[in-house]
């Protein structure tokens, strides 16, 4: 969808410079309204699974989360401070997570842990994307 529709290209160019796609005659907030709907179609989808894998309902269940999907878009080539990247690098990094995690949790390492060492990778690619810049 990003690459091959208007909305994606859009949506691209909006992360890179909303004020120079702006101007190039970009309607960026219809373009950023579309994304919002997307965006709370999509947690609503995922607020309908966690409710039913814990059959119950706390607006604190998605905290965890936060700090992976952070980290995720990070390691995948993601700039925090906007620009491009790929879906496909957005998967490899959760898969290094996710063998990441496993690996530490057959050692017995406490999740709390695991958290901090996450939140010091995330902390290090950080400073080194803005070292490179």
């Amino acid at each position: 969808m990003l690459e091959h529709t208007p909305l994606g290209r859009a949506i691209y160019l909006i992360g890179s410079n909303e004020k120079a796609s702006r101007f190039s005659g970009i309607n960026t907030q219809k373009s950023l309204m579309y994304v919002y709907m997307v965006s709370s179609i999509l947690c609503w989808v995922a607020a309908l699974i966690m409710m039913a894998k814990f059959n119950s309902a706390k607006a604190g269940y998605g905290e965890s989360y936060l700090l992976v999907a952070i980290l995720a878009s990070v390691l995948g080539g993601i700039n925090p401070d906007g620009g491009f990247g790929r879906i496909i690098g957005i998967c490899l990094a959760l898969a290094v997570l996710q063998t990441l995690e496993s690996g530490l949790n057959l050692l017995g390492v406490s999740s709390y842990l695991t958290m901090a060492l996450w939140g010091g990778i995330l902390i290090l690619f950080i400073a080194l994307q803005k070292y490179k810049a």
